[in-house]
């Protein structure tokens, strides 16, 4: 029989009890080709295409790490690689890339006059929404939310009071439900300070809770003046 071939069993073929006992018994006999040991080569089997039979052989037997740097590199494995880094960098991990560069300035030059070759490293992770929000407030060009972040904005500043007495919180309480949500993700940093380009970065992030199509500084803009005038925000640094 071919190895490929399946046998498809009606179970009313069987006396009562015994179809049964046949279904453990492939399942058995399938658990048992499972457990073979595998050796370290990969077997790769092709079929023919509609177009007719593709180039090489049907069945080879390959190298597993070179088999498994060609699918790394390949498109078609794509998608799955770029999930799994996405898993990985989600879950808390960590990628870290080493090589050589050289240092070539006096002080590394050995005394047969070749540089030294200094290590370098990267690193990759998840950053903390503090680190994304320092980043975007300080670093020059920032570019989180699709643009670059302009000087203006990581200069406009804003104090977030919140619910800072009895007359803020009934204020907020008349404040319609996205006005609501983006003093609540404000507060939801633990930050008091915020810039404009902070501000867009956290209502970028959290578009889905305002339930609205429009950009979110649009929002924030509408909103923003009623803010201020009921004390929830305070308008700091440049105009």
């Amino acid at each position: 029989m071919d190895q490929d071939s399946t046998v498809v069993v009606e179970e009313s073929e069987f006396l009562p009890g015994e179809g049964l006992d046949a279904v453990k018994e492939s399942a058995r006999e399938a658990e048992a080709v499972l457990s073979l040991k595998m050796s370290n080569k990969v077997r790769v089997q092709r079929w023919p295409g509609p177009l007719g039979p593709g180039g090489g052989q049907s069945l080879i037997i390959l190298d597993l790490n070179k088999v498994s740097e060609a699918r790394a590199r390949s498109g078609f494995m794509m998608p799955w690689i770029i999930e799994k880094v996405r898993e990985h960098l989600k879950g808390g991990g960590v990628f870290t890339n080493r090589g050589q560069t050289v240092h070539d300035d006096e002080e590394a030059l050995v005394p047969n006059g070749q540089a030294l070759y200094m290590q370098v490293r990267s690193e990759y992770r998840l950053a903390t929404e503090q680190e994304v929000l320092d980043y975007v407030d300080h670093a020059q060009f920032a570019n989180i939310t699709g643009h670059r972040v302009s000087a203006r904005a990581q200069e406009k500043g804003y104090i977030l009071h919140y619910h800072e007495g009895v007359p803020l919180i009934e204020a907020y309480d008349k404040l319609p439900r996205q006005a609501k949500v983006i003093l609540d993700l404000l507060n939801d940093t633990g930050r008091e300070n915020f810039t404009e380009a902070s501000i867009e970065v956290i209502l970028t992030e959290h578009i889905d809770d305002l339930k609205t199509r429009q950009e979110p500084m649009k929002l924030w803009g509408f909103y923003r003046h009623r803010f201020v005038d009921d004390g929830h925000v305070e308008e700091v640094g440049e105009d």
